[in-house]
């Protein structure tokens, strides 16, 4: 069953990844450090696409280094700072070497590997690697959307849906 289940996963989990990607690279570079809102929302959710694709769990981490605080930028998600305005080239990469990451995740696993129960560092989140891979992808979709959101507001267009990945 496994075997049938997983290339629908790629196809549509990479979609959700690829329309995040077309949405940071249609952002326009002249707004890219005016108005953060758009780069928390990509910084974030290149974070945690990584980190959930992280199996077994281990602490969060980033090649594009944040600090935890509870002082929040005023365009600010959450408690990870990062470090400084990371540019769309940094984060754009960042994503490619997630896509590529939970591409060979997926096509890599077995039977047991998606039953096998993923549990975060400090405990908070505890779920079967396959709930996980769909949370991940709706963590992504649900962000890819605020992203094409604030590119209509900023542009008048956002980029097209994308029916699956190739």
């Amino acid at each position: 069953m496994v075997h049938a289940i997983k290339p629908s996963l790629w196809k549509q989990f990479g979609a959700s990844i690829d329309m995040l990607i077309n949405a940071i690279s249609a952002y326009p570079k002249n707004l890219w450090d005016q108005e953060k809102k758009f780069f928390y929302i990509s910084y974030h959710v290149a974070i945690f696409l990584d980190y959930y694709l992280t199996i077994p769990a281990s602490p969060l981490s980033s090649p594009l280094p944040f600090t935890l605080s509870n002082n929040i930028p005023p365009d600010g998600i959450d408690d990870i700072v990062p470090n400084r305005i990371y540019s769309q080239a940094e984060i754009l990469a960042y994503l490619q070497v997630s896509r590529k990451k939970c591409h060979d995740l997926i096509s890599n696993m077995s039977e047991a590997d998606f039953t096998q129960q993923w549990v975060e560092v400090d405990g908070n989140k505890v779920m079967p690697v396959f709930e996980l891979m769909l949370y991940n992808m709706r963590h992504v979709q649900h962000h890819a959307a605020q992203l094409n959101m604030l590119l209509r507001k900023d542009t008048g267009d956002a980029p097209h849906w994308v029916r699956a990945a190739k």
